[in-house]
């Protein structure tokens, strides 16, 4: 079992992009086009962990089935309609205020890890009395926060697991 941990997650923006992806290197691919795009046309970022890109994976990727998978790159609310526009290749959508459960990691999770990381999560939900939420799992991506932080200068990613709230809401 892994260390889970519980974060707040602001409600905000994201500049997304949702693929098909049946291999690692798609996936990979797909992330390395969002931030290609974002180079191109600099955007402002979101403070902290919750400034993150994260991947959201939909199904899984392998031979047989083909995620999808999106990556998603947090924007300031205020500029989002404004960032969306210039940026036409990227959908625009909002995520609601959540609480998450998640598991560091500082290195690239295998499959077979990040099988065992969601077990992990899915395990702790089970004995906080506590539910995933209607969003899906997400990696996020520490080394893309800004400002940089301790959590960002050790790199790696969190496997999160958003929760619904003890009242039963997203």
């Amino acid at each position: 079992m892994y260390e889970v941990k519980v974060r707040d997650i602001p409600a905000r923006s994201l500049l997304c992009l949702l693929r098909h992806a049946s291999t690692e290197q798609e996936v990979w691919d797909l992330g390395k086009e969002v931030i290609g795009m974002l180079k191109a046309r600099p955007t402002p970022r979101v403070e902290g962990v919750a400034g993150a890109a994260f991947l959201v994976s939909y199904g899984e990727v392998n031979q047989d089935s083909d995620g999808p998978v999106e990556f998603c790159w947090p924007v300031p609310q205020d500029l989002a309609g404004q960032l969306a526009a210039s940026l036409p290749g990227l959908t625009l959508r909002t995520e609601p205020a959540h609480q998450e459960a998640y598991v560091h990691l500082d290195h690239d999770a295998t499959a077979a890890q990040a099988q065992l990381v969601s077990d992990s999560a899915l395990a702790w939900t089970a004995e906080q009395q506590r539910q995933p939420s209607d969003l899906p799992l997400r990696v996020t991506l520490l080394t893309t926060t800004a400002p940089v932080t301790d959590a960002s200068r050790r790199g790696g990613s969190d496997f999160a697991l958003p929760l619904r709230d003890r009242a039963g809401a997203v």
